[in-house]
């Protein structure tokens, strides 16, 4: 009998290609038929291994599946899925790093000029026949502006080579995990966040989400940002405290923020974020290029072919369960 794939969310057909010959896949979406979070739930307690994406997984669905022996996450973040409980039923959890590293770079790009330039304001005008307003959507050359990143893995080295090469901007870094003396990469590493905080004309937040980044950002950090600083989030919606942010929007002392994540997707309607003055906000897109969602379908689906098979897999956030 074929080992049981549930994958409860769509995924490119490069995945669905890699699992199909040697697993039975269980995946509702294909029929077009809206399926209820509990029958979800119902299948993923049955399932051999799991690929997700939106998925959550918590402690009480790891104690009640039967045969799970794996869990794939279609991306990079792992803050959907309760490691510690996988871990301790000795079910590895995979991630898929690198995969989306270069589109969500280049979305990070895309955020930082439309806040330049004011892409936002400046459509809307135009579509409400403001045209003759255009003189009030003053932008801002990137060239010779301090760009401050949060995080340099493998997409806040991307921003930071773009930023830096591309667009002549000095980019500066903060990873606590990255000694200076090994790093290689195209930002000045500063020696601690409240640094790159005083220096940044742009700040980009690249780190997973986790206790210790937890609202890394709050309000005694935004107070410390360089007036006129411009702020974008492309990692995770919690690291960032939203009811802080807000009121540094409008109070002036944040000039604008561009975020593709927040602390509860879907963002709610009415939600202060989105009448925030000099807001740009995106649907959680930045991995969504075609390019990205083939990769991250591939690696899940070869992490858990890897594990059904007794093969190690590359990339376990656990990997202490492999033995």
């Amino acid at each position: 009998m074929k080992p049981v794939v549930f994958i409860p969310e769509p995924i490119a057909a490069s995945g669905i290609e890699l699992l199909q010959d040697q697993c039975e896949i269980v995946a509702p979406w294909r029929d077009g038929d809206a399926v209820s979070d509990d029958r979800l739930r119902s299948l993923f307690y049955e399932a051999d291994a799991a690929i997700t994406r939106l998925f959550r997984v918590g402690a009480d669905d790891i104690e009640r599946c039967r045969n799970l022996k794996v869990i794939a996450r279609h991306g990079v973040g792992v803050d959907m899925v309760d490691c510690r409980a996988a871990a301790a039923h000795g079910i590895p959890v995979l991630y898929t790093p690198g995969a989306n590293s270069r589109s969500v770079a280049e979305h990070t790009i895309a955020l930082i000029m439309a806040l330049a330039r004011q892409i936002g304001p400046a459509w809307q005008a135009v579509l409400n026949g403001r045209f003759d307003q255009r003189t009030s959507f003053e932008g801002i050359e990137l060239a010779g502006k301090t760009l401050g990143l949060i995080g340099l893995g493998q997409v806040g080295r991307r921003v930071a080579e773009i930023a830096a090469q591309g667009l002549k901007m000095d980019v500066r870094g903060y990873d606590p995990i990255i000694e200076k003396d090994s790093y290689e990469g195209s930002a000045s590493l500063e020696d601690s966040l409240e640094a790159v905080l005083r220096r940044a004309d742009f700040l980009s937040l690249h780190v997973p989400l986790s206790p210790q980044t937890k609202h890394m950002l709050r309000e005694k950090h935004l107070r410390q940002l360089k007036p006129g600083c411009h702020i974008v989030n492309t990692s995770r919606g919690g690291v960032i405290d939203e009811a802080a942010l807000v009121r540094a929007l409008e109070s002036g002392e944040v000039a604008g923020a561009a975020l593709d994540v927040f602390e509860t997707e879907p963002l709610p309607a009415g939600h202060p974020l989105c009448s925030a003055p000099n807001t740009l906000l995106t649907p959680h897109i930045a991995g969504a290029t075609r390019e990205a969602l083939d990769n991250m379908a591939r690696d899940a689906a070869q992490g858990v072919l890897d594990v059904l098979n007794g093969r190690r897999p590359r990339h376990a956030v656990n990997p202490e369960v492999l033995g």
